[in-house]
């Protein structure tokens, strides 16, 4: 009953993630530029580390302003990446903008006795600990994302996942699609850690990407293996006393070999009733 209690706040903020991070992800994905997502939570820990290191609370409301301050900068940018020719172009910059945002932020923390430590909690994130008020900011602000993707879920969807050129909605639809994505980034990263979040943006969405061929398919699909084993990593972590961020990204790391697994399967069920 006490291993409930305690994982239960953990367990609801991945999951309230994990619903968000499965869309974006699947955007990202469908766009090609992978590491998007990682390049916007490594700048929203620059900013972190900024208002660390002017001496403010880097869990406090101050520290997120910052935070999201310097991720509504990289949306501004990332937004304009549509309109550069070329993948490696545009990967190139997406690399640029996380390895600066990386260099700065340990140059900044540097600065401090406790920069390093904060360094580190920035990176794994501490969501065994998450507080209720903590949940429900991130849970407010993603039923207001969800409300307002779905009344123009036309727009974005043709951002991501149509190519014609004519009707493509324009930079103004780009950046909101961005700033949608520096807010739940922001509110996520200083929780959770970079290397959670970018877990959660990206592997559910991948792995549900193998074993479905729709939108809506995937997206309930990433859902499913994205909470089932978050819960396995919680609980891992929490009764072995391992590193709970890393231990639940490993885990999730399983889930893309699970997939290909399930896939050879069907494969090989295809082919001896053929």
């Amino acid at each position: 009953m006490e291993q409930a209690v305690i994982l239960l706040p953990a367990f609801v903020m991945s999951a309230l993630m994990i619903f968000s991070h499965t869309y974006f992800g699947l955007h990202v994905l469908a766009r090609g530029i992978i590491f998007v997502d990682l390049a916007l939570a490594q700048v929203a820990a620059l900013g972190i580390s900024l208002a660390f290191l002017f001496g403010e609370e880097s869990h406090g409301i101050t520290a997120q302003l910052y935070a999201f301050i310097a991720t509504l900068g990289a949306a501004f940018i990332f937004s304009g990446l549509r309109r550069i020719p070329g993948k490696t172009t545009r990967e190139v910059i997406i690399g640029c903008v996380y390895v600066v945002s990386t260099a700065l932020s340990i140059v900044i923390l540097s600065q401090s006795s406790k920069g390093m430590e904060e360094l580190k909690s920035l990176l794994n994130g501490n969501i065994l600990w998450v507080r209720w008020q903590e949940i429900a900011i991130v849970a407010g602000a993603t039923v207001l994302l969800t409300i307002f993707h779905l009344l123009y879920r036309r727009h974005f969807h043709a951002l991501s996942f149509e190519s014609n050129k004519k009707d493509e909605p324009g930079f103004l639809w780009e950046f909101l699609f961005f700033v949608s994505f520096a807010v739940i980034i922001t509110l996520t990263v200083n929780i959770a850690g970079i290397l959670l979040v970018f877990a959660f943006l990206i592997i559910p969405a991948f792995s549900a990407s193998l074993l479905s061929r729709t939108l809506h398919g995937r997206l309930v699909t990433g859902w499913l293996l994205g909470v089932v084993s978050t819960f396995a990593g919680l609980w891992v972590a929490f009764n072995a006393d391992l590193p709970v961020g890393a231990t639940v990204v490993s885990v999730i790391g399983l889930l893309p070999i699970a997939a290909i697994l399930i896939v050879y399967g069907r494969s090989l069920i295809t082919g001896s009733k053929g």
